[in-house]
């Protein structure tokens, strides 16, 4: 009876450590996630304020427009959208204070803003990238291709 119990214990103590470092896992993915949508949005506030001040005719409001974007397709929930919307507010104030009106400094660091967000768009895509691997077809052994000569 207490071999019985004991084998219970231990496999339920097993069964909940894989839940617990899968909800774990979960969670951390979770917060990278929201760490780099936060980021991604302080980073189109800086373009923002950049691009607006250096080409207000090609870029007004181009920026902006994308941050709509970025939380349309998010569909964040209520605090999360008040942090994006935070930190949009945040990179574009930052960016007004430090370069209010456009000079090659202001150009040299939207180039590289820009650049730096490059890899969080990485990370944020792959899932994306990962589904679209998971969905081309390998060719069919059957399928008749003419020879080339």
């Amino acid at each position: 009876m207490l071999v019985r119990r004991f084998i219970f214990l231990a496999l339920a103590a097993l069964t909940l450590g894989g839940v617990s470092a899968a909800t774990a896992q979960d969670l951390e993915t979770y917060r990278q996630r929201q760490a780099d949508l936060e980021t991604l949005a302080g980073l189109f506030g800086e373009l923002h304020h950049l691009r607006r001040t250096c080409d207000p005719r090609f870029e007004a409001d181009t920026w902006r427009e994308r941050m709509k974007k970025l939380i349309e397709l998010e569909e964040p929930q209520e605090t999360e959208q008040q942090a994006l919307v935070q930190a949009f507010n945040t990179g574009y104030r930052d960016a007004q204070r430090r370069y209010p009106r456009c000079d090659r400094r202001a150009r040299d660091y939207a180039a590289s803003r820009a650049a730096q967000g490059e890899p969080v768009i990485a990370r944020l895509t792959a899932p994306l990238h990962a589904e679209e691997e998971e969905d081309v077809f390998a060719p069919s052994p059957y399928v008749i291709t003419p020879e080339t000569e």
